[in-house]
């Protein structure tokens, strides 16, 4: 009994300081509770013992009972002591693997929790925006928008122009992104109207952004009016919104422009201070200002 009670308070000890091991490991990055939550050694090595421990102490009990009963000694006592040395060994062996199995699965454990933490800081976003939830729900940016109505034949449109969209300018509290219509066909082309503006979030949805006609801080709006563009040359117009704070929103992640509505857009990944519940406002088409006029 004194074994098997010696078997239990070693492993008890044994587990402890596997626990006070985690708890110091894991403390600083993880927190008092976290770190809590990484202990768990100490009833798992005890609970070994107390399964374990007993069986070279019955074996000892029933030999000393033997002897006190004047029972017959066995006629095979090399036998016997095998049997005895085996049972003891496989305890001896569970007892100091068992540790070793503890410290294998604190390894994984860890191993695990870095990999997550990992994942984690890759999907963080830089700005502090709500991190990406392939889970949420929402509706992906069409990529044409609702026609208007119908163009003419010499119209300004995807098949005949390009888009640029540069960085951003800002000022204090706002801010502002020049657009440039350029026709790259062989032929005039004539746009009048508001370029189609939307925005995409995180989870590549469509942003519940308002985009409204009109100037901002940042520009002033001429109205709409046909421009006719030659060949190479091009249009302008600007996107106004103020500046807003993107942490733990859905924010704007991806740009989507197109000449009017009802043409296919085209679209940057781009990231924006532009929020859910936003209101940009953007300028009619007007002829681009050349350098020097």
């Amino acid at each position: 009994m004194a074994d098997w009670l010696a078997a239990v308070l070693t492993a008890f000890a044994i587990g402890a300081v596997l626990d006070l091991g985690n708890f110091v490991v894991w403390v600083g990055d993880i927190g008092v509770r976290g770190a809590i939550g990484t202990m768990g050694a100490t009833p798992l090595t005890t609970w070994w013992a107390v399964l374990v421990g007993w069986v070279p102490a019955l074996v000892w009990v029933k030999s000393g009972r033997d002897q006190e009963t004047g029972l017959k000694p066995s006629r095979h006592p090399a036998r016997m002591r095998r049997s005895t040395g085996a049972v003891s060994l496989t305890a001896v062996v569970a007892l100091i693997s068992l540790p070793f199995a503890a410290e294998a699965g604190h390894s994984a454990t860890q191993e695990q929790l870095r990999e997550k933490e990992a994942a984690t800081q890759a999907q963080a976003d830089p700005e502090g925006a709500a991190a990406p939830d392939p889970s949420a729900a929402g509706e992906p940016v069409p990529t044409v928008a609702p026609s208007e109505g119908c163009l003419a034949a010499d119209a300004c449109t995807s098949a005949n122009t390009t888009i640029l969209a540069p960085a951003p300018d800002a000022a204090t509290g706002h801010r502002g992104q020049s657009l440039s219509l350029v026709n790259v066909s062989e032929e005039p082309c004539v746009v009048e109207g508001y370029p189609d503006i939307a925005y995409g979030d995180q989870n590549e949805h469509l942003l519940d952004a308002t985009v409204e006609h009109g100037g901002s801080f940042m520009a002033e709006d001429p109205g709409a009016s046909p421009i006719t563009l030659e060949p190479s040359e091009s249009a302008s117009a600007v996107i106004g919104w103020d500046a807003n704070s993107v942490h733990g929103q859905l924010a704007a992640r991806s740009l989507w422009i197109a000449v009017l509505p009802g043409e296919e857009r085209l679209s940057w990944e781009i990231s924006l201070d532009i929020i859910s519940g936003a209101t940009v406002r953007v300028t009619a088409w007007q002829a681009a200002v050349l350098p020097g006029s």
